[in-house]
């Protein structure tokens, strides 16, 4: 028997929203919503001024750094721009964003100064920022700095933030790194990162 009509019929997401669009609390809840989050672009776009008034001295025009990269553009010319005002802090996010465009070049010149930036970052105090160094340090390291970056995934120091690099490992069949990743199975902060990974699925 069809129960999909009369009082067994489930309400469709437009029925829903429609009927939610005679609420005025809700009507004003949404608009509040709106125009918290307009208010929140603006700050983020007044922040960014310099930024992105530098990238357009050199012929770049984003509107923010987390556009820089977009759709396989190249950019090499933001380099210098990006490394000059990634020590200055603006804000987490937005240093966030000028962390991962910066990775997203592969400086590995400049490496030092991502893991120099990464040590002193608090994650407790700046989350965002730490994460967007940690996506800098995956996307740049080499076979060279492998030693160092291994370093700091094994520093509980950095917390969280290293589960945006532990996965560089993840395919390595070279026993030495299949053994640091049992190591960094027992580490809390990476424990359910590494457990979803396939050969350890069901492992306690």
């Amino acid at each position: 028997m069809n129960k999909s009509n009369g009082k067994n019929r489930s309400m469709t997401v437009e029925e829903h929203t429609k009927l939610l669009e005679q609420n005025p609390e809700w009507v004003a809840m949404m608009a509040e919503k709106d125009r918290k989050r307009e208010e929140m672009l603006a700050f983020y776009r007044e922040m960014q001024k310099p930024i992105i008034k530098d990238l357009e001295s050199v012929g770049i025009f984003v509107k923010s750094v987390w556009l820089l990269g977009g759709k396989g553009e190249s950019y090499q010319e933001a380099l210098p721009i990006l490394l000059k005002h990634l020590p200055i802090f603006y804000d987490d996010r937005v240093n966030s964003g000028i962390a991962r465009a910066l990775g997203r070049l592969k400086p590995i010149e400049h490496w030092d100064i991502l893991v120099d930036l990464f040590c002193k970052t608090d994650c407790a105090i700046h989350r965002s920022f730490k994460e967007g160094l940690a996506c800098a340090l995956f996307d740049t390291v080499t076979k060279k700095t492998m030693p160092e970056y291994i370093s700091l995934l094994r520093d509980k120091r950095h917390g969280e933030s290293r589960i945006l690099m532990v996965g560089k490992l993840r395919r390595s069949k070279q026993p030495e790194i299949i053994a640091l990743v049992d190591e960094l199975f027992e580490d809390p902060d990476l424990r359910t990162e590494i457990g979803s990974w396939k050969r350890f699925k069901g492992r306690k």
